[in-house]
């Protein structure tokens, strides 16, 4: 069991964290609802911006090309932007997206550039010795189009330019406050197409619903300034709210790993507190079996030491018993007997003679009858006088009160105890 001051000091420790853990907790409850709201109000818009699109694309028949719509055959070359977290302490939210990223990466198999969004995506990916062109981190907690526009930027750049030909962003879809679920959208180009089309189609997000049919719409000034505008647009709209969705993401997972951390520390606190008392418990029962023990060495001691102090003055007196022993004679008559001989009674005490209480005694020691000697010496009329003079009522043992004494006086108390004990209601049977 371990000592003490350890189990108290990891209790202290274990308090401190779950503290640490509840205003995270409280913190993550907070922002989330705010990120929460700001993921579910643009998706909307993200959704349906990106049907406008696809309506207007295929009502000009192709007669509209623009670059971020032209699908690449063959794809050697991809980039991938990671959406993580720049803190830890969210649970396996990082983990998951970066084994997404890792299966997607093995079942690709092509050459992929990483983008990073994130501390946590960006170590682990350098550790893993991946080819990372850019990273960025501590990200704004209300993000705007304008936070997002270098990263777009750089996608846009290496797909026009043919450095990529495919830009797809991995991170973790807010589905509600319990599932989070890590996924990989297909980015660049803007086409219509299934996942069942795609390379490792079955890691990468379906694109949103799209009505069947062309919509005819009137373009001012002209339709290939229309798509010129919101193609662009359109494109940084996907990767901003994929970080929404990553940020709710977060929130909501850092909120439910440290509630459960705090329901863990909790109960890890009641466990080393049972832990804490039982073993404070054993240490005094410890301490009482030492003080016991202690305390009978000593009586033993004090035992034998007065055993042999009698010995000395009275060499033919048997040896006390050891403790424990008790004489198989009458326990009225050889067990007092036996605390005689260890010195257990004073000097001169009357009480020890039968018939004699404090108050009696009191009354011969102020008639000047206060040893054993005196008591011995004294008649039965002089007795009877100090009582008298005292106020007190005669014993039926007074009779045998010298000769009790000079047995007492003699230091035969083996002969005393017989004596007392063949007294019947203080007189000789």
């Amino acid at each position: 069991m371990p000592p003490l001051r350890e189990v108290r000091n990891r209790i202290r420790s274990v308090k401190n964290i779950s503290q640490i853990t509840r205003a995270l907790e409280a913190v993550s409850a907070s922002r989330v609802r705010r990120a929460q709201a700001r993921a579910l109000a643009s998706r909307a818009y993200a959704e349906k911006a990106w049907e406008i699109l696809i309506n207007i694309q295929n009502a000009s028949n192709g007669t509209l090309p623009h670059p971020l719509l032209v699908e690449r055959d063959p794809i050697n070359r991809a980039m991938m932007v990671v959406i993580t977290s720049d803190r830890g302490l969210a649970g396996s939210y990082n983990t998951n997206v970066l084994r997404a990223v890792d299966r997607f990466r093995r079942r690709f198999g092509k050459p992929i550039d990483y983008v990073t969004i994130g501390r946590k995506g960006r170590d682990t990916l350098f550790r893993q010795g991946a080819n990372i062109v850019a990273e960025f981190s501590d990200m704004p907690a209300e993000p705007r189009i304008s936070d997002i526009s270098p990263i777009a930027r750089i996608a846009v750049d290496a797909y026009l330019s043919g450095e990529v030909d495919e830009v797809v962003v991995a991170y973790t879809d807010f589905i509600n406050m319990l599932t989070q679920r890590p996924t990989v959208l297909g980015w660049l180009p803007l086409s219509v197409h299934t996942t069942l089309q795609q390379v490792a189609g079955e890691f990468v997000k379906d694109v949103p619903y799209v009505s069947a049919g062309a919509t005819d719409y009137e373009y001012e000034p002209n339709a290939a300034a229309v798509l010129e505008e919101i193609v662009p647009r359109f494109t940084e709209l996907q990767l901003y709210q994929a970080l929404l969705e990553a940020q709710a993401s977060e929130h909501a997972a850092r909120m439910q790993a440290m509630r459960n951390a705090t329901d863990n520390a909790s109960q890890l606190v009641s466990d080393l507190t049972l832990e804490y008392n039982k073993a404070r418990q054993a240490s005094i029962t410890s301490e009482i079996l030492d003080i016991v023990g202690g305390a009978n060495a000593l009586q033993q001691a004090i035992d034998n030491k007065a055993d042999d102090v009698l010995r000395s003055a009275h060499p033919t007196a048997p040896r006390s018993p050891e403790p424990g022993v008790v004489a198989a004679s009458k326990p009225n008559g050889d067990q007092k007997s036996v605390a005689y001989r260890a010195g257990k009674v004073r000097q001169d005490d009357l009480k020890i003679i039968e018939g004699i209480g404090p108050k009696m005694e009191s009354a011969l020691k102020a008639a000047d009858i206060d040893t054993w000697a005196k008591l011995a010496a004294s008649n039965a009329d002089e007795i009877r006088a100090a009582i008298e003079a005292a106020g007190l009522s005669f014993a039926p043992s007074l009779d045998t009160w010298a000769e009790q004494a000079s047995l007492a006086a003699k230091g035969d108390w083996d002969a005393l105890e017989k004596l007392k004990d063949s007294l019947t209601a203080g007189r000789r049977s």
